[in-house]
């Protein structure tokens, strides 16, 4: 029999209902210099921008973290710029709004979202609602000499077009594996290169007394971690949303999206069972907390994971990190890396373009995103900035990445109502083990077929 979680998670996990990228901290910074030699001020003054309102829309609530950090480096832009900056901190669905206010004629100066879904939202095929940034990737940010593109990972060119650039990173998302290095080292387990070694190390810590892995099941978008990395391992970059786009739904014969499934389900309580008792009834974020307290070895999850788990852990707690290993004669690579930012972007009909590009060469300099790395913990999507101490061993992994592919290869902003009623509702019985792999096959393809034969 497992070990049952901790009563204590179901006191504490109230403490841990925070979204996404969320968190807190202390106020404070300074400001971080002047413009950039390469852009000169507007005639003015000293106050460039005095009289000027720059109206932001953002995906964060104001208490969060990020909100805070934006409020901090805002104000301090408005010291040296003379602009006042208006903050709408809507929430996760600010898009939908926003949306709706650039159709009208009233688009704000700034928006902040994942860049996938600022793309998704904003970027159609036929008509691109952004204001190119081209030029802010070209000048300094504030108090620096050299471009902002050179200092900024690479994996931004995931959201050009045809070469342009409209939205800029802020954040770095990957995801991964999370451990305690004290459990590995205790159990003498080294950081697995194979999936048959992976399995090793599931085995060694089931024989420990703990559920190899952790999972709460009622979050779909993590239940799939799984599979679409899998299928990245074995296909290479781009076959799953090729996939999730096929409205024939032919491109699910493909062998390889059979043989993550039994992967899959070589985890799930159909297979091995690595995951804690009940893992599909688990409400997040129970799982995620038990394990923190050690009551298992292993979470999948984002970057922000410590973030959310901190504050259970106990004194010798140490945050390991690996990606998913790599699958015999598969076309991904473990040095292809996932990438998920959040970004910056300004609408082409905003009524201050020229403020609010400035304003974001002062959020993008090193010291504006060494505060935010120091609010938050999260990974700036500045190369040179601090790193969170907890994700230290993300470091190593990001700086030898060969090639970027979007979070869950892009399909769930491409293809989002695909996404919720097909590939959502066959992933989760396959990940709990209620269906075989070939059932899954099975049932994404027929679905796919009808769901675009409807649309």
């Amino acid at each position: 029999m497992k070990k049952v979680s901790r009563s204590i998670a179901l006191l504490l996990a109230a403490l841990l209902l925070v979204s996404v990228f969320s968190g807190c901290g202390s106020s404070g910074g300074q400001p971080t210099g002047a413009p950039g030699n390469n852009t000169p001020p507007p005639e003015g003054g000293d106050k460039p921008y005095a009289g000027v309102t720059v109206e932001w829309a953002s995906c964060f609530n104001e208490a969060e973290a990020q909100a805070v950090w934006m409020s901090e480096m805002a104000a301090q832009w408005s010291e040296i710029s003379g602009a006042e900056v208006k903050f709408n901190f809507a929430g996760r669905d600010v898009l939908t709004s926003v949306k709706s206010d650039i159709l009208v004629g009233n688009a704000p100066d700034v928006i902040d979202n994942d860049g996938s879904e600022l793309e998704a939202a904003l970027m159609s095929n036929e008509e691109i609602l952004l204001e190119p940034l081209t030029d802010l990737y070209d000048r300094p940010a504030y108090g620096e000499s050299t471009p902002l593109r050179d200092n900024l990972n690479g994996a931004y060119s995931l959201l050009s077009r045809d070469g342009v650039e409209y939205i800029i990173p802020f954040i770095y998302v990957t995801s991964g594996f999370f451990y305690n290095k004290t459990l590995f080292k205790e159990l003498n387990l080294e950081i697995p290169k194979t999936w048959d070694e992976f399995l090793a190390v599931c085995d060694a810590i089931e024989a420990s007394g703990i559920p190899a892995l952790a999972a709460d099941g009622n979050i779909s978008f993590y239940n799939c971690y799984y599979y679409q990395i899998l299928c990245q391992r074995i296909l290479g970059s781009g076959k799953f949303l090729e996939a999730a786009l096929d409205k024939t739904g032919a491109a699910w014969d493909d062998p390889g999206f059979l043989k993550a499934a039994q992967l899959v389900s070589q985890l799930s309580a159909a297979g091995a069972n690595y995951f804690q008792d009940g893992y599909a009834g688990s409400a997040y974020p129970a799982a995620q907390s038990d394990w923190a307290m050690g009551g298992a070895g292993m979470l999948y999850c984002g970057t922000w994971i410590p973030l959310e788990t901190s504050s259970l852990t106990d004194a010798d707690w140490e945050y390991g990190f690996f990606g998913m290993p790599a699958i015999e004669g598969g076309a991904g690579k473990t040095t292809d890396i996932e990438a998920q930012m959040m970004s910056f972007c300004v609408p082409k009909d905003a009524k201050n373009k020229e403020a609010a590009k400035d304003l974001l060469a002062y959020m993008l300099s090193k010291k504006s995103c060494d505060r935010m790395v120091e609010l938050n913990d999260n990974i700036a999507a500045r190369t040179d900035s601090i790193y969170p101490e907890a994700l230290a061993e993300v470091k190593p992994i990001i700086d030898a990445s060969e090639s970027y592919y979007k979070n869950y290869d892009g399909a769930m902003s491409a293809a989002p109502e695909w996404w919720a009623n097909v590939f959502y509702p066959a992933d989760d019985a396959l990940f709990f083990g209620n269906i075989t792999p070939e059932e899954f096959i099975e049932q994404i393809k027929s679905e796919s077929i009808k769901f675009y034969a409807n649309k």
